[in-house]
């Protein structure tokens, strides 16, 4: 029996994020689809002290100071506000049964790092991806990097994303030395290339996100069941940052066209000012209900990557908005302005000022397609290509 594909996917138990759990779903389907039994490792650890410590020193190091104190302070906050408490549950709930139908199933589990080292020898191969594994706030981890993987095992980089524009000075040599031992790299986003190919040895492609590999007409079926079942009009908005402006543009677009405003709320963090946005802010939806609210929205308004994405496969009229400053050294907005230059998408659709005479511009979206095919089919025949190791 041939060897499986150990896949690495960002996984957090408890995390809720709609574009990781569709993307680790996407790259598992597309490897399995090429003929490969596919086995998602799962690693379990518990951090001493001192790596707790190290931790926290590194986040701040790498500009990450919020990240730590929303993770310190998100249970006070659950305490101060029970309704949203309550509605993260809720959310909570509907992500993990999607996880427990679609990922959980494949998970191999290795608890502490020799073990997950000892399991790295049995695999074929070891692929990691996509989505932003490659942040320097993760680089002590030494998991979405392969570190731990044996030295003999092919390892495989597929749509890999660093999620910021450059590397920190005093990571750059560790990230060179880690990026060397993968025999193929396949990166998100062009700046990631240029990371690869400064800091290494090799030369890193750029590839499609994972969720831009399945069709159109795949990603229909996936929704076929979702709940969402809306028969009017509406703008859809997804928000993971706080800006406010974006939350004014919207506004300005529901007074123009008397449409209700749908918002899934406080993903990355809680938003007070939220509380009063929107006209409906469910909080039990899933990944597919997710995709369905954008399939079936006549607006898109969001500051997210996957939401972006879903907009381009399902042909909305959508506007973007980017959630880091640019000059920011943490900014991830890389990854969106990468998107629509390969897809050939006016910058129009990047918020600047003006959404209410912009959005209903037309969006060339046969030329989009006949795009979009070329790079998904170039794109699997790297990852096919890759496994044939």
């Amino acid at each position: 029996m041939e060897k499986k594909i150990g896949c690495v996917i960002a996984y957090n138990e408890g995390h809720n994020n709609y574009g990781t759990a569709l993307v680790g779903y996407s790259l598992v389907k597309k490897i399995s689809n090429l003929g490969y039994d596919c086995e998602i490792i799962n690693y379990k650890k518990k951090l001493s002290i001192k790596q707790k410590i190290e931790f926290v020193i590194n986040a701040i190091r790498v500009g990450e100071a919020k990240e730590i104190y929303n993770r310190f302070t998100a249970k006070k906050i659950e305490q101060k506000y029970p309704h949203y408490a309550k509605g993260i549950a809720e959310r909570t709930k509907a992500v993990n049964e999607y996880k427990s139908k679609k990922l959980i199933p494949l998970f191999r589990e290795h608890i502490g790092y020799q073990n997950l080292n000892e399991g790295s020898k049995k695999y074929k191969a070891v692929v990691v991806g996509s989505d932003q594994v490659w942040t320097p706030m993760s680089l002590p981890n030494k998991f979405y990097n392969l570190l731990f993987v044996d030295d003999n095992i092919p390892k495989i980089a597929y749509a890999a994303s660093f999620g910021v524009s450059e590397i920190p000075a005093f990571q750059r040599k560790a990230t060179g030395k880690y990026l060397d031992r993968f025999s193929s790299l396949g990166v998100r986003e062009q700046q990631g290339k240029i990371i690869v190919d400064t800091l290494s040895n090799k030369v890193a492609k750029v590839v499609a996100d994972p969720t831009l590999l399945l069709s159109r007409e795949e990603w229909e079926t996936e929704i076929a069941d979702a709940r969402p079942n809306e028969k009017d009009p509406y703008i859809f908005c997804y928000f993971l940052g706080d800006n406010q402006e974006s939350r004014r543009a919207v506004n300005s677009l529901k007074q123009k066209t008397g449409y209700k405003i749908i918002t899934i709320r406080h993903m990355d963090e809680y938003v007070a000012e939220d509380e009063s946005f929107g006209d409906e802010a469910p909080y039990f939806v899933d990944p597919n209900d997710f995709v369905k609210y954008i399939s079936n929205a006549t607006y898109v308004c969001t500051d997210s990557f996957h939401c972006t994405i879903f907009s381009i496969i399902f042909h909305r009229q959508f506007m973007t908005f980017y959630r880091f400053a640019n000059a920011s050294k943490t900014s991830r907005n890389s990854r969106i302005d990468s998107l629509f230059d390969v897809l050939k998408i006016e910058r129009e659709r990047i918020f600047n000022g003006d959404i209410c005479s912009v959005i209903d511009n037309k969006i060339d979206y046969d030329t989009v397609d006949i795009k979009l095919n070329e790079i998904r089919n170039d794109s699997l025949n790297f990852l096919s290509n890759a496994l044939r190791v």
